[in-house]
Parts: C-alpha cells; structure tokens; sequence
C-alpha cells in the first residue's frame, strides 16, 4: 500500500499515494455497483489488466449466473463510465458554483486540485485510451472531454473577454492545459507548480 507522504508547495496541500476504493457492504448493494466498486478497486491497485471476469467475480463473490456482465469488454465500458463520471465532472461542478463574474483562474485551480486528490483514476483515463486502438473506450472518452469543454464554455457566456478571443477558444485552450496538467501531475508531480500557468490563463481574462 505505502505511506501517504504530504508536503505543502506555495500553498497547495500535495499528497502521493496509492488510491483504494473504500470497501463495500455487498448485501446493500446492487450487483451491478458491487462488481463495479471492486474493479475499480483491482483497476487502481494492481492495474487494468488485472480486472477480468473471473478475477472481480472471486473477489465480489457474485456468482456466475448473477453477474450482470456478459463478457470483459461490456464490465470494462462500465468502468470507464465511473471512472469518467468520477473525474470529468467540471459541467456540475461549475454550473453549481456560478456567480456574478466567473473567476478562470480559480475554476483551473480547484480541477488541479481535483486531479491531484483523484491522480489514480486520471491515470486510469490514460490507461483506457491506450489500452486499444478501437472506439470501444476512445469514443467514450472524447465524449466525455467534448462535454467537459463545453461546460467550460458555456461557464464563459457573457464574460468580457480580450478582442479576438473567443469561449470556444478559451475553453480548449483551458481542456489542452488541463490535459497537460493532468500528465504531468501523474508523471513528473514533484516538478509540477501551477502558479506560473495559471498566471498566464489568466492573462486571456480581462483585469
């Protein structure tokens, strides 16, 4: 499992460590939840190639002929949805905090938070798209990215923005600097400071 190591960088509270998923009460849940939360939980702990139909049936101790997947595929789209639903949520998030005049900086601030406290299952997304070369989770996947820049550009309506620049424009520019943000948070966390390039996002909003 290893220790949680904490450290604090120009204000930010940074903690590394390797993410479980709580454990469940099997006889509360539906199957379909229960297998789920214990794929999530091989997923994150041992990798994906260790999630298979046999592997998450032993452990949720779902029989055969009640587990609600019919093949690996079908139980690993579902995953993703979770996965998905857990990390690309800035539509709820940003629609639930709206105020009078939208701060960009602070909203880029809280999903690096949010990718820092959730790296594991950023990691996994990764894992997904590379995982094959097919639709079957890419398609998934840009589509919950599609709704994710939308939602940043639909936060921006009616924001004064510099001539020329448009919330079309600032909203993929703020998907490709979270993505950046998001590779490197998980791969290089100890050179990551994102005070400078929040600066610069900032820049594109008028004073």
């Amino acid at each position: 499992m290893g220790d949680v190591r904490v450290r604090r960088e120009n204000g930010w509270r940074i903690e590394r460590y390797p993410q479980t998923v709580t454990a469940l009460d099997a006889d509360s849940l539906e199957a379909r939840q229960v297998v789920l939360a214990h794929a999530l939980r091989m997923a994150v702990d041992s990798g994906l190639e260790s999630v298979s139909l046999e592997s998450v049936r032993n452990a949720s101790g779902i029989s055969l002929a009640a587990f609600p997947y019919r093949d690996r595929d079908e139980m690993l789209v579902a995953l993703l949805d979770v996965v998905l639903a857990r990390t690309l949520n800035a539509e709820r998030e940003i629609i639930a905090g709206t105020r009078e005049r939208l701060e960009l900086g602070d909203m880029l601030a809280a999903e690096m938070e949010g990718l820092r406290r959730q790296a594991p299952l950023v990691e996994l997304i990764f894992v997904f798209y590379f995982t094959r070369p097919d639709h079957v989770f890419r398609g998934r996947i840009g589509a919950a990215l599609a709704t994710y820049r939308r939602a940043f550009e639909s936060a921006l309506a009616g924001v004064e923005l510099r001539r020329g620049v448009t919330p079309s424009a600032i909203s993929a520019i703020v998907i490709a600097f979270l993505q950046g943000a998001a590779v490197q948070i998980i791969r290089d966390p100890e050179n990551f400071v994102p005070d400078e390039a929040l600066a610069a996002v900032r820049e594109l909003l008028p004073s």
